[in-house]
């Protein structure tokens, strides 16, 4: 059945609405109904409907907002827009936002509001029979969305999530799993209910997979019973987390501290934690100028304490480390992409291309495109 919310401030409205709609001619089921749009949003959150049908004008939360709000995290959601204001320009901004009509609540005949579910029926519906994404398509949009480019991945995360991720909605913890080598056991053995987990390949032996809270301890028994087979398998976890901002920020720290532990050979995990934020800022704001004062302001220490501090953790001082790791990801950028010089260089901070080449040999011993060019030959 296609899940529907109504939020109405009016309690006659909304009880009207459940009482007097043929729900079932269109498959539909009001599952929960909200005086006001923070309830409404709560009760989305929990439910995630296909469908909400929510007055304009609201305490706490107003319609127009309620619909940004939904939009934002669902995208296929159709949301229908009940007032009665006679102006169309106060229901603009939320058409524009992307619900799916308006109709006055005064005015409206019956046969309105029947085309409306009829039309969601079908859209609802047409939606769910189309072709999945292909896991080589979600592959590719991760890890392109991983390294920090603008792409569909964020749109398709929120349709994931809309769909087969819902119970992501709730608590789930996030692993990052390396060295796998095509290890049967673990392969195998834990795809018996692929509802209750998800998974993204990140590179041949890296995955990220996606657990339940209340599944986490059988997990971890076979990350472990993996491990005593291959000694090589690690993993890492980030949570609990919940909903999609949380899961695209647990991946990228993620996937940033593997990476960063990966190319300085070293662990974080016995860093004190000023010093690991301190290092994911770094990491996630290579292309900003950053200066000592700002870093330690955003971890909470003063400059000369979070100098003294990061100096002794790291091995070396807070400028070194900065020009270190922008080499490293240059290097990273001119080997695995065919970007040109320009974006490279605005990936890491350095705006004039012709001054990322310079910099570039002078810290290498050789230019951009002649590295680019050495690897490609010793790839081939």
């Amino acid at each position: 059945m296609i899940k529907v919310l109504i939020a109405d401030d009016e309690l006659i409205v909304r009880k009207g609405l459940i009482a007097t709609v043929d729900w079932a001619k269109f498959g539909m089921e009001v599952i929960a109904d909200a005086p006001n749009g923070q309830k409404a949003w709560e009760l989305f959150q929990e439910h995630s409907p296909e469908v909400v049908i929510t007055d304009i004008v609201m305490p706490e939360m107003n319609g127009i907002e309620l619909a940004r709000n939904i939009k934002q995290i669902s995208p296929a959601t159709k949301i229908l827009l009940l007032s009665c204001h006679r102006d169309f320009t106060f229901a603009q901004e939320g058409l524009n936002i992307g619900a799916s009509g308006y109709l006055l609540k005064t005015a409206f005949q019956d046969k309105d509001f029947e085309e409306y579910l009829g039309r969601f029926e079908n859209e609802i519906n047409h939606a769910n029979i189309q072709t999945p994404v292909s896991s080589a398509n979600l592959v590719k949009g991760f890890y392109e969305w991983l390294c920090g480019f603008d792409n569909f991945f964020p749109k398709l995360l929120g349709e994931l999530f809309f769909k087969d991720w819902q119970w992501m909605q709730k608590s789930f913890y996030i692993y990052l799993v390396y060295g796998l080598n095509n290890n049967e056991l673990f392969h195998n053995k834990w795809s018996s209910d692929e509802k209750q987990f998800a998974k993204i390949y990140c590179g041949q032996d890296q995955l990220f997979i996606f657990i339940p809270e209340k599944a986490q301890e059988d997990f971890e028994h076979l990350l472990v019973e993996a491990r005593t087979i291959d000694p090589a398998i690690r993993w890492k976890v980030n949570g609990l987390n919940q909903g999609m901002n949380e899961w695209m920020e647990g991946v990228s720290n993620l996937y940033h501290k593997f990476k960063f532990e990966k190319q300085f050979k070293l662990s974080m995990d016995d860093w004190p934690f000023p010093i690991q934020k301190a290092v994911q800022i770094i990491i996630q704001q290579l292309d900003e100028p950053l200066s000592s004062s700002y870093v330690a302001n955003e971890v909470g220490l003063s400059r000369s304490h979070f100098s003294t501090m990061f100096k002794k953790t790291v091995g070396e001082n807070f400028i070194t480390f900065i020009e270190k790791l922008k080499v490293q990801s240059a290097c990273n950028l001119l080997e695995n992409t065919s970007l040109p010089l320009q974006e490279i260089g605005e990936k890491i901070g350095i705006q004039d291309g012709k001054y990322f080449s310079k910099w570039f040999k002078k810290c290498i011993g050789s230019a951009p495109s002649e590295y680019r060019q050495n690897k490609k030959k010793n790839v081939s």
